[in-house]
């Protein structure tokens, strides 16, 4: 069950703009043309969930005066989902440097950004969740489930399931538990192991070397303070090899791709945040 219009949250699925956007048109005769429509899929999967995430940062503003929320309700709701929703806008700051069609090396810098950007949004996006468990439990929740140990307060687990109160909603979200799981294994490297990353671009063997013969160079020009040459060798490592549109947590460990799984995850994030707040303003439509 949603509380918003069945459409609006298709828009938020990869797929459903793939079939719009990119299906018609990919033939499977051209590759180059193929890519093309997919990545056009792609955006218009970008834009879509931007517009929805901004959306709902506007909800949220308009819910405060409605739904009288208790002190501690109105604690999570400003500092925990207000400010987690907003801190999420770091997805238009990676937008800005990778979008489905690049294909040019990452600089430094820009390597640098989009590794915090990513592990930034993949944090919050399960902190917002969270801070909306906490404000269904003070807003609605009964006397025990407001006592029930930190740990065991979330949207998936079963101490708000077992709330008369807040069961309607809980059970609303439930057929988003797998997309839960799956995120976690994101998620909790980044938080408590190892960060995101994003490669600056995928290489062959002869362009590893010259890599690590531009670097080295590089470190031998910071240590002689020429500062000149660090920064024309910084921008001879950009023309090497070709940027692959995926992150991960080591190399070790298989490659995700950034397109469609960033702005997927973002999404059901959102429908997540849409649902809480038609329960939030009345309770009663979970029913």
């Amino acid at each position: 069950m949603t509380f918003d219009d069945e459409s609006e949250f298709d828009k938020l699925d990869f797929q459903s703009n793939f079939k719009q956007f990119g299906a018609p048109f990919v033939l499977g005769k051209n590759i180059k043309n193929d890519l093309y429509f997919i990545n056009n899929a792609k955006e218009m999967h970008i834009f879509s969930v931007d517009q929805a995430l901004m959306n709902l940062n506007f909800d949220a503003l308009q819910i405060l005066p409605i739904a009288k929320f208790t002190g501690m309700a109105n604690y999570f709701f400003r500092y925990g989902v207000m400010r987690r929703l907003n801190m999420l806008s770091s997805f238009r700051s990676f937008q800005s440097i990778i979008m489905p069609d690049r294909t040019v090396s990452l600089t430094i810098e820009q390597t640098d950004e989009v590794c915090r950007d990513l592990s930034l949004i993949y944090i919050n996006i399960l902190g917002v969740l969270d801070n909306y468990a906490w404000v269904m439990v003070h807003q609605f929740g009964n006397e025990e489930t407001k006592k029930a140990r930190p740990a065991s307060i979330g949207l998936f687990k079963s101490t708000l399931a077992e709330d008369c109160n807040l069961k309607p909603a809980i059970d609303a979200v439930s057929s988003f538990r797998g997309w839960e799981s799956d995120i976690k294994d994101r998620r909790d490297p980044a938080a408590h192991r190892m960060p995101l990353y994003v490669p600056p671009a995928a290489y062959t063997p002869e362009e590893i070397a010259e890599v690590d013969r531009l670097d080295n160079l590089r470190v031998e020009a910071l240590l002689a303070e020429n500062f000149q040459k660090v920064s024309d060798l910084r921008s001879d490592r950009t023309h090497i090899g070709n940027f692959v549109s995926v992150f991960l947590h080591d190399p070790g460990e298989k490659a995700i791709e950034i397109y469609p799984t960033l702005p997927e995850d973002i999404g059901q994030m959102v429908k997540i945040g849409r649902i809480v707040h038609a329960f939030l303003r009345d309770p009663t439509k979970a029913r």
